[in-house]
């Protein structure tokens, strides 16, 4: 008969003295080798930083280019600087130059991106300008931006996308429609 009153006896202590120990332990340490975690520590946020991508694709410009206006392939080159605020948003300043028409593309604005590894879909709204040469000029633009992006490695330092933007100038002058790939890394 002393076995079941011993036995809940010490179930009571432990449920009592568990709750206690767990809250007077120290915050863990992250001294030990790469990729393990000693105690209740972690790694810092690595999700903040800057990216440096390289974009390339087709360009299709609606309508007729200007007079005079160079000749080429329908394709474009450009790149894209990002400051990463979080995983799921960033502001991004890209640059292209479109080889029919000889147009160039400055943009500005936020992409946000679904959660998800190594697959996030992009969602983003940028403004900038465009410059149509042979007399139309300097326009004001908005481009939206969809698309989806792939992480390579495992450090999410890699990225890879496929995208679609129209380059939407306010006064004329045509819509570009861009598809393309980029390439990137996340310093």
């Amino acid at each position: 008969m002393k076995r079941p009153v011993t036995l809940c006896g010490a179930l009571a202590l432990l449920a009592v003295a568990a709750p206690l120990t767990a809250s007077a332990q120290e915050r863990g340490r992250t001294d030990g080798p790469e990729e393990s975690e000693y105690g209740k520590g972690g790694y810092g946020d690595n999700r903040r930083g800057v990216s440096l991508q390289f974009d390339w694709g087709a360009a299709i410009n609606s309508g007729e280019n200007p007079r005079g206006a160079p000749e080429g392939p329908p394709l474009f080159v450009g790149a894209t600087v990002s400051l990463w605020g979080d995983d799921w948003y960033r502001l991004d300043v890209s640059g292209a130059y479109v080889f029919d028409g000889g147009r160039f593309v400055g943009n500005v604005g936020p992409t946000f991106r679904t959660w998800g590894w190594p697959l996030a879909f992009t969602l983003g709204l940028k403004a900038g300008a465009i410059v149509i040469p042979e007399g139309e000029g300097l326009r004001f633009a908005l481009s939206p931006q969809v698309g989806a992006e792939l992480f390579l490695d495992r450090r999410d330092r890699v990225l890879m996308g496929l995208h679609y933007s129209p380059d939407i100038p306010i006064g004329g002058g045509g819509v570009t429609n861009r598809l393309f790939m980029n390439v990137g890394y996340r310093f």
